[in-house]
């Protein structure tokens, strides 16, 4: 158990409980086994305080803003919402437990210092959320635990990025970079913006990172254009009904999505295959039948020479058959024993000296 860049073969999903959990530590647990059970590598919390991550009086004076995103659906100010959504730094210890039972990997997103140092124990990675982009001092501190740690891109510039991979507590580190759209809508026509070519980039602009995805979409096509694009590491909301009360369900995928959509992901890389061109198992045969073999177009007899219009490339080309590349090879050679139209044409008839 336990992330390891260095040896992922195939697209690792953590399900993304957030604040899913609503309030309950048995909740949690559960939703940790079902996890699971739908086939997730590995579950995520976040942790935070609403004093150490928002600001109620800064909120309460960009209501404007607040109503053009998704916290427009809250029914409670930004800060109590947080405040009622955050999860019990206590059950750290328990969480972490329940997913070792699980067989599963425990990770989160700290959005205080002071949280890096008390959840560290217990992850076996660490999350930035997009929010943190700018917060250099987290990073660096998150950096310093020698775990993997995986950074959410979200409404960030590309300069932003190459600031923050730039930072010298950062070289010689396992780094997951996630391309993220950081709308929680889940609207579909919003799938526009994913902008999922972003991980070109980052590839090209950071070789030796470990490309990933934080999808807020409810499709999967933005997840099976990620992985295509070599993302091995995916993030998505995770609950088990949609239809709860809360800042995270509306978003999220419940079971049956979630299943499908690992399920989408194995058979893509099965279908992506290893990049080595080679004859398939499943086309030995078809290359019999496809192929062209050179046969006799017409009866010849021994001493006489061999033109164009005395062969005829056609299928199938069996092992034995003379592959059609060679047909201007055979141009100009003697017959050394009389042969008739229609035959394959042997190398023992033919004197190529």
């Amino acid at each position: 158990m336990g992330l390891n860049l260095k040896d992922i073969k195939e697209a690792y999903f953590i399900a993304e409980i957030g604040s899913n959990f609503d309030g309950s530590l048995k909740r949690a647990k559960e939703l940790i086994k079902l996890a699971k059970e739908c086939g997730s590598q590995a579950v995520k919390f976040q942790n935070y305080t609403a004093n150490s991550l928002v600001s109620d009086k800064g909120f309460k004076s960009q209501e404007k803003a607040k109503n053009l995103t998704h916290q427009a659906n809250w029914k409670q100010s930004v800060f109590d919402t947080y405040d009622k959504a955050s999860l019990n730094s206590e059950w750290m210890f328990e969480l972490a437990q329940s997913a070792k039972e699980n067989e599963i990997d425990f990770l989160t997103s700290p959005y205080s210092i002071d949280l890096v140092e008390k959840v560290n124990k217990y992850c076996d990675s660490l999350k930035i959320g997009s929010g943190d982009i700018t917060f250099h001092e987290i990073i660096k501190y998150a950096s310093q635990k020698n775990k993997p740690l995986l950074i959410a891109t979200g409404a960030s510039s590309l300069n932003e990025v190459i600031e923050v991979m730039s930072l010298e507590e950062l070289k010689n580190k396992d780094i997951v970079l996630m391309q993220c759209n950081t709308s929680y809508k889940g609207d579909p026509e919003e799938d526009k913006f994913q902008n999922i070519n972003v991980l070109k980039t980052y590839k090209n602009h950071f070789p030796n990172v470990t490309l990933g995805l934080s999808c807020h979409s409810p499709s999967n096509i933005p997840v099976i254009a990620a992985v295509t694009l070599g993302a091995k590491v995916i993030e998505k909301h995770f609950t088990d009904d949609c239809n709860r009360e809360g800042p995270d369900h509306k978003f999220a995928l419940d079971p049956n999505r979630w299943v499908k959509m690992i399920s989408e992901i194995r058979s893509l890389e099965r279908i992506l295959g290893d990049g080595e061109k080679k004859l398939e198992k499943n086309e030995v045969d078809t290359v019999v039948v496809q192929r062209r073999g050179l046969y006799w177009a017409k009866n010849l007899k021994t001493g006489e020479k061999i033109t164009s219009n005395c062969i005829a490339p056609l299928r199938p080309c069996p092992k034995e058959a003379i592959s059609a590349k060679f047909f201007k090879d055979l141009i100009g050679k003697k017959i050394i024993k009389e042969v008739i139209h229609g035959d394959m044409i042997k190398k023992s008839e033919i004197d190529f000296y």
